[in-house]
């Protein structure tokens, strides 16, 4: 993804987490720039890892899956793309599964252009 789109993103998904009236404007906000971005670049990796860290944190999680589990089906290597996958499956009823995909995030390197979905452990 072009860095002004990442920054712009990863400005936006910050907002909506500093400021609670924003969370609906940014979130959206940057769930539209990223699809825009995946209509002239559907195979994206990076914008469709952090659009499923955006539907997870707006508690679209089966929507999120689909979007994680296309970056999957392209070779995602981010540990973003794993983390988020087990984000969205402990909130679907592939909770069973999400304790593999912590551990394969563990074991990978986050990209530098890819948002991370909130995950608080103790909250499941």
């Amino acid at each position: 993804m072009d860095p002004t789109l990442v920054a712009e993103v990863s400005r936006l998904h910050e907002a909506a987490w500093r400021d609670p009236a924003q969370w609906k404007l940014a979130l959206g906000r940057a769930e539209r720039l990223l699809r825009e971005h995946l209509e002239a670049e559907p195979d994206c990796i990076d914008a469709l890892t952090s659009l499923g860290a955006v539907l997870s944190d707006t508690g679209r999680h089966l929507e999120a899956l689909a979007e994680l589990r296309r970056a999957e089906g392209l070779g995602s290597t981010d540990a973003n793309t794993y983390h988020n996958l087990a984000v969205a499956m402990m909130n679907t009823s592939e909770r069973g599964k999400a304790r593999g995909y912590f551990e394969k995030a563990a074991r990978r390197q986050a990209g530098a252009g890819t948002l991370q979905a909130y995950f608080d452990p103790h909250g499941h």
